[in-house]
């Protein structure tokens, strides 16, 4: 191809190109062409996001074989000693520019790509050595950057410079039509020209015009220099006259060097091995949904299954086979189960079928419920209860299985009783790692490395009519996904089992966890009652007072509009109102919570839609969807307990999500009236009271806050005589709110920022009362910096139980992340006992205090019961005594209990 050819990057795919990154071209255009963009954190994200899309369109359109990255080294360098005046004038690097080069940084180690940095070079030294070798390796190589000083480096059918913002390719033609000069006369064309945003000074009067005439006319810069006396302009010969030595300076300025100390491997620089998982925690941090989507599909259709361990897998369909079973399951003692059906809710899900295996190497499926016609008979669930049901039952075989909880209630829904579990290999890897991810195909990857089949991928592509389901599926197809998920589950077991061990957590699992899981699916299979029709009177007052709070709106705003619509209601507020916008998005100026309370008291409106947002989230959530998830068989509501979701230990719960029911709201206690006794029984409630502060007392021994326990005091009265100064009859109910709210900031790292916001005073005052609270409270502030170093030395903090939180971004070099972790590690050993203490009381009182009382709900620090009526004040002392004794501290645990027909007269 010649000069003038037009010019395209190679083929995608091709096997000989590698493409080179300028990191500090792509971000840096990325920061100005993005707008503002930040996480949940305040941590900016638009040029991060940007540099991210350049990347991947790279990688989607051109499939690179061989992929590296440039970046610049801090300071001037040796152009820096050439002319001390270079980027003399530069104006510092903005803040949120800084952070996000050091998070691109990080996604493009996440994917595998070699970072390539020296000190005194620049990137684009960087990517000239790289060329040279790369030429010399016998590879074709693409820059992607948009800096013309590059464009010396292009040549044809060789090198190409690609603008990946416009997604356009520079070879020797297009560098000729944009600068006027080939890519073998740019160094001398910037060299006359000169470059005002380096501080390299050019010729007075010399243009990138009139640069390339002089060019065109002599050649190059030796023969110009030369040949001076026959430039035809005077003022413009002069000028090259007095500034000859300057053209000089700024050749060596902006030549290239070759020789930056690197060498490239051509094994290192393939692309293709990303890390799955840190991509998804750096995606999930920085909340850039769509690529965690894209991550997620990419994990589901892995193009190079890894190797499956080989397994002998037995379809049961007989007694015999069954008969089989049972020997084995004898012989081993053990015996892993994961029951199959569709849907997610495990009290209304079908068994399709169940994979059994009592030994590494070896499982069976025995399909149940399966609706295909095939050849292959099924096995009749009366003929497996009396051949399995005994050894499911046996205490003496330890079962193992991988949410074992959602199994053991499918199979109690069929008559099949399961006694008590003895591993979890997803409560396991929740011990392990609690941020990490706990799907089972997942946990085999990582602890493994094995690749399972998903179940999604067995399902026919691009089927028109009804969704499939595992039930329309072939027994053989399924058979096989089963046997060897249920077989892995077994090796997990003992390959989880030894890490355990090592990390200090078995006993955690053993005596807390698997005992927690036996509480939580006797509660799934019991339920709460729910009566429908206090809801349906409530969901009629909602209803109007949504319709109220519309015309308000309406009023408030000069016109009608729809309070769902995001961009109707930015065009109102901001552009009919002009009311400030404080925040932006990628699609244009922020309309949720954070932003719409931050101008509440400037207008009526954002209170009024705030106010109608809760009422219909409310309304939606919980009244109107609680009486369609009554079970039609139970006449109960059945929740789904999460044991290995929220990283502090908590439980958390779905269909419904009982934690976040208001407590202290008028619509919250119309709610919880929904939930009733049946005939006979009450509703018992037994409350831990200030739970976590009491923990923060124990675990800090500080003097002034263990002796206000002990002694009975009022702990926010007592915070607020040590902030304030005051004696106890000076606190004003003002103080005691502002005191409470700092009491549980402390837990919960609130910065001055923060408070200041919930307490809707300056960011100078909240300091002062937090440094107040420190001053006072010397114990807690020793505890704080105590738990802080240890945490900082093992990169993790541990709760009083013993359960583990890792914590590596206390060492990391981004700003954002650090602080977050920081205020993780003072706050996970105080939330995360307290979470401890309720699980151990929730284990105490698995063994009712009293015949016929069920623990039915748990939320947050409470735990709800059914009792006899005619029993409740001894139900309710015992309960009260048995939570409050459940583990020793230095000052004591408080019970709150009540009982009545419904949960809110428990209360």
């Amino acid at each position: 191809m010649n000069d003038e050819a037009a010019s395209a990057l190679p083929t995608a795919g091709s096997d000989d190109v590698l493409y080179l990154v300028d990191l500090s071209n792509f971000v840096f255009r990325a920061y100005h062409a993005m707008p503002p963009l930040a996480n949940a954190l305040g941590e900016p994200t638009n040029a991060t996001l940007g540099t991210l899309n350049m990347l991947n369109r790279m990688i989607e359109d051109y499939r690179p074989a061989y992929l590296a990255v440039a970046m610049d080294s801090p300071g001037r360098g040796f152009r820096g000693e050439i002319a001390p005046s270079y980027k003399a004038n530069r104006p510092p690097t903005p803040r949120d520019l800084i952070v996000q080069v050091q998070r691109c940084r990080e996604i493009f180690e996440a994917y595998g790509v070699p970072i390539f940095r020296q000190d005194r070079y620049e990137a684009d030294d960087i990517i000239a050595t790289a060329v040279k070798q790369a030429r010399q390796a016998g590879l074709r190589v693409v820059i992607a950057s948009s800096d013309k000083d590059l464009m010396q480096l292009v040549r044809a059918d060789q090198v190409w410079l690609w603008d990946a913002m416009r997604s356009k390719a520079y070879g020797p033609a297009e560098v000729r039509t944009k600068l006027g000069v080939g890519p073998d006369k740019v160094h001398e064309l910037l060299a006359l020209v000169g470059d005002s945003s380096d501080n390299i000074p050019g010729v007075p009067g010399v243009g990138p015009k009139t640069a390339v005439k002089l060019l065109d006319q002599f050649g190059n810069l030796e023969a110009l220099r030369a040949g001076l006396e026959q430039v035809a302009r005077p003022k413009l010969r002069q000028s090259l006259i007095d500034h000859i030595d300057d053209v000089d300076v700024a050749y060596r300025l902006i030549e290239l060097r070759q020789d930056a100390a690197m060498v490239l491997e051509l094994d290192a620089l393939r692309y293709g091995n990303p890390d799955t998982s840190r991509l998804r925690a750096l995606f999930t941090e920085l909340q850039f949904t769509r690529f965690l989507d894209m991550l997620e599909a990419d994990d589901s259709q892995p193009a190079e299954p890894a190797p499956q361990p080989v397994i002998e897998m037995i379809t049961a369909t007989s007694a015999e086979d069954l008969d089989q079973l049972a020997a084995r399951v004898k012989e081993t003692k053990t015996l892993a189960l994961v029951a199959l059906g569709p849907g997610q809710e495990p009290m209304r899900m079908p068994l399709t079928g169940l994979a059994l295996s009592a030994a590494v190497g070896q499982a069976y499926y025995l399909p149940v419920g399966h609706r295909v016609l095939t050849a292959v008979k099924q096995i009749d669930l009366e003929l497996l209860r009396s051949k399995l049901g005994p050894l499911l039952a046996d205490p003496d075989i330890a079962k193992v299985g991988h949410d074992l909880k959602t199994s053991r209630v499918v199979l109690a829904r069929h008559g099949l009783t399961v006694d008590r579990g003895r591993f979890d290999s997803m409560v396991a890897s929740y011990l392990l790692d609690p941020e990490a991810a706990h799907k089972l195909s997942k946990v085999v990857q990582r602890d493994l490395g094995v690749q399972l089949t998903e179940l999604e991928q067995l399902m026919p592509k691009k089927r028109k009519g009804p969704k499939l389901t595992i039930e329309d599926l072939e027994i053989d197809t399924v058979a096989g996904y089963a046997c060897a998920s249920c077989e892995a589950v077994l090796r997990l077991h003992q390959q989880q089992s030894e890490a355990l061990e090592t990390a200090g957590l078995t006993s955690l699992q053993d005596e807390l966890e698997m005992p927690v899981l036996e509480v939580l699916v006797q509660m799934e299979l019991v339920g709460v009652q729910v009566s429908p029709e206090p809801l349906a009177q409530l969901s009629e007052s909602m209803a109007v007072e949504l319709r109220q709070l519309e015309q308000e709106a309406f009023k408030a705003a000069g016109r009608e509009l729809n309070l769902a619509s995001p961009k109707q209601l930015e065009t109102v507020l901001f552009d009919e109102l002009g009311l400030r916008a404080t925040r932006k998005t990628k699609t244009g100026r922020s309309t949720d919570h954070e932003a719409l309370e931050a101008i509440a008291s400037a207008h009526p409106l954002p209170k009024l839609v705030l106010e109608h947002r809760a009422v219909a989230k409310l309304k939606g959530t919980y009244v109107d969807a609680l009486p369609k998830l009554i079970h039609p068989d139970t006449g109960r509501i059945h929740t789904h307990w999460d044991q290995a979701v929220t990283a502090t230990g908590r439980l958390s719960s779905k269909e419904p999500n009982l934690q976040n029911v208001p407590i202290r709201t008028a619509h919250g206690k119309r709610i919880r009236e929904a939930f009733t006794a049946p005939e006979g029984m009450l509703i018992l409630s037994a409350d831990y009271s200030q739970i976590e502060l009491r923990v923060l007392a124990h675990l800090s021994r500080d003097p002034k806050l263990v002796e206000a326990f002990n002694s009975g005091q009022d702990v926010h009265v007592r915070t607020a005589m040590e902030v304030f100064g005051v004696a106890q009859d000076e606190v004003t109910e003002t103080m005691r709110a502002q005191s409470k709210t700092v009491n549980f900031g402390v837990i919960y790292g609130m910065g001055p920022v923060a408070l200041g916001k919930r307490l809707g005073i300056s960011r100078k005052e909240a300091k002062g009362f937090i440094d107040a609270y420190f001053e006072r409270y010397g114990g807690v502030r020793e505890f704080m910096e105590r738990t802080l170093a240890e945490a900082r030395d093992k990169l993790a903090v541990r709760t009083l139980l013993g359960r583990r939180r890792l914590l590596p971004d206390l060492r990391s070099s981004n700003r954002v992340r650090r602080a977050y972790a920081e205020r993780i590690a003072q706050n996970t050993p105080i939330q995360g006992t307290a979470a401890d203490l309720l699980k151990l009381a929730m284990v105490r009182l698995a063994k009712p205090v009293e015949e016929g009382v069920r623990m039915v709900l748990t939320v947050h620090d409470e735990l709800v019961f059914e009792a006899p009526q005619t029993q409740i004040e001894q139900v309710a002392a015992k309960t009260k005594a048995a939570m409050e004794s459940v583990h020793p501290l230095d000052v004591p645990l408080i019970v709150d209990v009540g009982w009545g027909k419904t949960w809110a007269d428990a209360h």
